[in-house]
């Protein structure tokens, strides 16, 4: 989802820009005006058959970049990677991320540098890939950072820098919602949602919620004072008719400590 650039006066100029093969598990950083972006991986997939990676976003001092869902105004992070084999799915994991209010707008993400962890999809012999992102990062400007990033993997001698780089940027990730710190959908309507809470401390607990499909939502509001474990968060569009149930995926925090998980939502 792509919502408009709303911070200060935005640049209407997408920066395009490509980066040939690196002789590592890691892409030439491309750079435009407040931040560069690269690509790093992992020597080779997992028994699973996916692998691991991390799309590292460097960011200058005052810029920001968004989460999954940036709220009221901003550009998701999308990543097409293709390898000569095909096209591979990409699974996006993020960071617990902040909600920021910058006089314009509500917006979720980060201002710092930030590594989003990835999750692809590798073929059988597959060496070299190609991916495709667009990121938004923001001043009193709003540039949509474009970039084509390529590498080949094994190739280089960076292997060992380039592993515990991508170890990082997975155990920075939420851990997964259990039973005792997790959200859940307790009401939905056309005009809200209520979600309750369940964490072993219910102090200054912060909810993000990533619309999916149909569903767009507004920032959660919690109901009754700070400790409160219920959030309110407005429906600013729904399905028009009955629908199946679509994933909306989560973080609850608190303190240092969040988990990230998903419940379902059906008008």
């Amino acid at each position: 989802m792509i919502r408009p650039l709303l911070h200060g006066a935005c640049a209407s100029i997408v920066l395009a820009c490509i980066s040939t093969p690196a002789p590592a598990a890691s892409s030439e950083w491309v750079r435009a005006e407040g931040g560069a972006v690269r690509l790093v991986t992992e020597p080779g997939a997992g028994s699973d058959g996916k692998l691991r990676a991390a799309l590292e976003i460097r960011l200058e001092p005052g810029w920001k970049t968004y989460w999954r869902d940036p709220g009221e105004s901003g550009i998701p992070p999308m990543i097409d990677v293709t390898f000569p084999e095909g096209p591979a799915q990409v699974e996006i994991g993020y960071p617990a991320p902040a909600r920021f209010n910058d006089g314009y707008s509500t917006w979720v993400g980060y201002d710092g540098p930030v590594s989003l962890a990835l999750s692809i999809d590798m073929p059988a012999g597959g060496r070299k890939l190609s991916a495709s992102v667009l990121v938004g990062i923001c001043e009193t400007i709003c540039i949509p950072l474009q970039a084509d990033l390529s590498l080949e993997l094994g190739a280089g001698n960076t292997e060992r820098v380039d592993a515990n780089l991508v170890e990082t940027a997975f155990a920075k990730l939420p851990r997964r919602a259990g039973t005792t710190f997790r959200a859940s959908l307790s009401e939905a309507s056309e005009n809200r949602i209520i979600v309750e809470a369940h964490a072993p401390d219910a102090h200054d607990l912060t909810l993000f919620v990533a619309s999916s499909g149909d569903w767009l939502f507004g920032t959660p509001v919690p109901l009754g004072d700070g400790n409160s474990t219920a959030f309110e968060v407005p429906v600013f569009a729904a399905p028009d008719a009955p629908s199946a149930p679509q994933i909306i995926h989560y973080v609850l925090a608190t303190g240092d400590d969040a988990v990230a998980g998903t419940f379902e939502i059906a008008r």
